[in-house]
């Protein structure tokens, strides 16, 4: 995409997305067109991450298109451990022990993860490295 990031309009960088086989490409354009009014946050909420994840994924949830999933993505790509990436492979793990296998709710979300941080303190792992775990023994892949 190159300075298009940065740069283009919506419709540039939609026709490039579409190229590449990206899904909702018009959606994910207007996503990327305003979230660069908070790109000069992320050397704060980098900042922030150092002393609290949590907190660092809350002003990430600010920026309009990002869901808990993404936000803890996010951070993961800058190289913090300590929130889960839940998405249809970790809940495919919990098939066999939950009811309720869905994300419906920021609070579903934190009431999945709270489970993975159990399993993870007993385990002596950051929820982030149990979570990689889990997508890896159900995708067979360590990298997307």
């Amino acid at each position: 995409m190159g300075d298009l990031i940065l740069y283009g309009s919506a419709e540039e960088i939609s026709k490039v997305l579409k190229e590449t086989g990206y899904r909702f490409p018009n959606l994910k354009a207007k996503y990327i067109v305003r979230s660069r009014s908070h790109y000069g946050k992320l050397k704060e909420i980098g900042r922030i991450a150092d002393r609290d994840q949590i907190e660092a994924r809350e002003m990430l949830l600010e920026v309009q298109g990002l869901g808990m999933k993404e936000a803890s993505h996010f951070l993961r790509n800058m190289g913090y451990l300590d929130l889960a990436i839940i998405d249809r492979h970790i809940l495919r793990f919990f098939s066999d022990y939950l009811e309720d296998r869905k994300i419906s709710s920021r609070k579903r979300y934190l009431e999945l993860e709270s489970v993975l941080r159990g399993i993870a303190s007993a385990l002596d792992l950051p929820v982030g490295v149990l979570d990689l775990y889990i997508w890896y023994l159900k995708t067979g892949k360590i990298a997307k």
